[in-house]
């Protein structure tokens, strides 16, 4: 027996809404939420191929160690044995300074990264270097739309008095606001 489970596309900032079928704990299906205002259904390729990311045969689930020009598994202890072993090593050669952290989209994410837990990791190492892709880059922009209305921008072509499409193809890449833009071509906008 399958349910839906109805959740948002964390692949791009869009956050579509997805009908996520799930038979015995696992997912075999996704679909556009018909509901959902962004996407109104439909799915981008990178969303509709999401069970792929999920399932996919090259994807990590254990630690790896280049062992003769290959990869071995190695286990979990082994793994935190290994970095941990590295990290004192630098610190130690270095200083605690020298070592930095990259955090992926702590803003963004906040569902998927515990960034309270990182930087705490860097207090109590030493480092103030902990960084993520919002204090150097276009991302702040989003920060301020997130933190102002609780969501991120969204295209509205269809009430737009002029749209402009510059190095980009939403016909391929984000089909849902293609189609607003040729809604809005059929109103008469330009």
């Amino acid at each position: 027996m399958s349910e839906i489970v109805k959740t948002a596309c964390g692949i791009c900032p869009f956050s579509c809404g997805m009908d996520v079928e799930v038979e015995e704990g696992k997912i075999v299906r996704v679909s556009g939420m018909k509901e959902h205002p962004v996407n109104k259904g439909r799915l981008c390729p990178k969303g509709a191929a999401s069970v792929e990311y999920v399932y996919s045969q090259d994807r990590l689930k254990y630690p790896l160690k280049r062992k003769n020009g290959g990869w071995s598994r190695i286990s979990w202890d082994d793994a935190l044995d290994i970095i941990s072993n590295q990290v004192e090593k630098i610190g130690d050669k270095y200083g605690r300074k020298s070592f930095a952290v990259l955090i992926g989209m702590p803003v963004l994410l906040a569902g998927f990264t515990n960034v309270g837990f990182i930087e705490r990791f860097c207090d109590v190492y030493g480092s103030p270097n902990c960084f993520s892709p919002e204090s150097m880059c276009f991302r702040i922009r989003f920060i301020g739309q997130v933190l102002t209305t609780g969501t991120l921008p969204s295209p509205d072509p269809e009430n737009a008095q002029c749209i402009v499409i510059w190095g980009n193809n939403p016909h391929a890449s984000n089909p849902m606001i293609a189609e607003k833009i040729l809604n809005a071509k059929k109103m008469g906008q330009n």
